[in-house]
């Protein structure tokens, strides 16, 4: 399944990241440092890799915020990650992170990412939140290009893609989440048993009430 791999935030005139994650191991982190390093503000540009990998970039509100993407990932879906991960940091740091060195938020944001990187990946209707339909409806044109237009030929990178963490990762959250929904119906069974006992035993009260002549059980 074609997945998101990898994704950053940099000020738009920095160079390096203020966060990143990635759900791949390779050495694409070096390509995205060279497309940083351009300083390109186009406010939605592409970059294609020998037609298997996508480098998607959305520039605004003074970040660039980029992924790594599988070709045959969507593109609406990419500028749908990528805008709602935009949203969620810029709400909880705002003009602030521009201060912000090299990497110094990847504590407290990486793993905000990661979470909106898996929810992208394997959500068929991700693209469909109201959030990022209504962002992804202003982009009107994607501008396309292939990365070499970009990266000069002495300094092109030959790039290599491990997606065994990802595909573990997704193992993992798929075990997870099939445990989650087996809990939530044990839980759902065990609710419902314990409603007709709790019936089953105030009917029996009552019963019980009734033949030894009422609540002081004179009869019993």
């Amino acid at each position: 399944m074609a997945a998101i791999l990898y994704a950053l935030i940099s000020s738009i005139n920095s160079p390096t990241p203020l966060v990143e994650y990635s759900s791949a191991s390779g050495n694409f982190q070096q390509l995205a440092l060279k497309i940083l390093s351009k300083k390109i503000t186009t406010p939605t540009i592409s970059y294609s890799y020998e037609d298997k990998y996508i480098f998607h970039c959305l520039n605004i509100d003074g970040f660039t915020f980029l992924c790594l993407a599988e070709s045959a990932f969507t593109y609406r879906t990419a500028y749908a990650f990528l805008y709602d991960i935009k949203d969620i940091f810029m709400e909880k740091y705002g003009e602030r992170a521009k201060n912000a060195i090299a990497f110094s938020l990847n504590k407290d944001f990486s793993d905000i990412i990661k979470k909106r990187m898996i929810f992208f990946n394997t959500d068929k209707n991700a693209d469909k939140l109201r959030a990022a339909r209504d962002n992804i409806e202003k982009t009107k044109d994607i501008m396309i290009e292939n990365i070499d237009k970009v990266i000069a030929r002495e300094e092109k990178i030959e790039m290599l893609v491990n997606k065994t963490q990802y595909m573990s990762e997704s193992s993992f959250e798929f075990r997870r989440e099939a445990v989650r929904v087996k809990r939530h119906f044990w839980w759902k069974n065990t609710k419902f048993t314990l409603l007709i006992f709790a019936s089953f035993m105030i009917v029996l009260f009552f019963i019980l009430v009734i033949a030894c002549g009422g609540f002081n059980f004179k009869n019993c």
